[in-house]
């Protein structure tokens, strides 16, 4: 009996840091890129700024309403914390499962194989839209892990014509 219950307990101890190792590797491949060394060294507009920040040149702040708390415990409260550097997206740690989109030009234009996400394309309304009310294109509503932003319509109209630069506008 006490063979038999020292086998399971080494079994699952096994199984634990397996599982665990295995965790860590999917995490690190896969969780958006927000190191600052990566960001850009200046700032070209005040949409991105607000994106990697959360803030105006002015320091106004876009607040969050509700959303995941990694975002508001690890990050700054700024849109980069879930999509990350590159606006691509990733899972979120520690809940690994859910994964922030991206929201580079082409998948808000609506490419269905990027990101991961099927929706239809976002227009500077629509977009507005899925920012501070979570709403998609379609008229359908966007998980509660996206934070719905309280910000100035200067400063929501800044962020949404940065997100829908084509590339080779940035």
């Amino acid at each position: 009996m006490a063979k038999r219950w020292f086998t399971n307990r080494l079994f699952l101890m096994s199984a634990s840091i397996i599982l665990l190792v295995l965790i860590g590797i999917f995490h690190v491949q896969t969780t958006p890129d927000t190191n600052r060394e990566n960001w850009p060294k200046q700032f070209t507009s005040d949409g991105q700024r607000l994106y990697f920040t959360g803030q105006t040149a002015s320091g106004q702040h876009m607040a969050p309403r509700g959303g995941h708390h990694h975002m508001t415990m690890m990050g700054n409260g700024a849109c980069v914390d879930c999509h990350g550097t590159d606006r691509e997206g990733g899972r979120l740690w520690p809940t690994f499962w859910h994964v922030a989109p991206a929201v580079t030009f082409s998948a808000l234009a609506g490419d269905h194989g990027h990101g991961g996400h099927d929706h239809d394309t976002y227009d500077a309304e629509s977009l507005a839209g899925a920012i501070t009310e979570g709403i998609r294109p379609d008229g359908s509503t966007i998980g509660l892990r996206m934070p719905r932003w309280s910000m100035t319509p200067q400063s929501l109209d800044h962020l949404v014509n940065y997100l829908l630069l084509p590339p080779d506008s940035d």
